[in-house]
């Protein structure tokens, strides 16, 4: 009986390590993503009426005048 204790101690303990891994590596390749990405997600082109080209960064919402 107390085999079968540790066993099931020890699966918990497998399982939270595992849980534990699989978010790391979720984490990182987000991270890495977000860092290999970082001038398209904050940056975007826009156009008006007139075919002026204008930057938005996203993250202070400020619009200045393409170069």
């Amino acid at each position: 009986m107390t085999n079968l204790f540790k066993i099931f101690c020890l699966d918990k303990d497998l399982i939270k390590k595992r849980n534990f891994f699989i978010n790391l590596l979720i984490l990182s390749s987000l991270a890495l993503v977000f860092v290999k990405n970082f001038d398209k997600i904050r940056y975007s082109s826009v156009t008006d009426k007139n075919g002026d080209s204008y930057t938005l960064d996203r993250f202070t919402s400020k619009i200045k005048l393409a170069r």
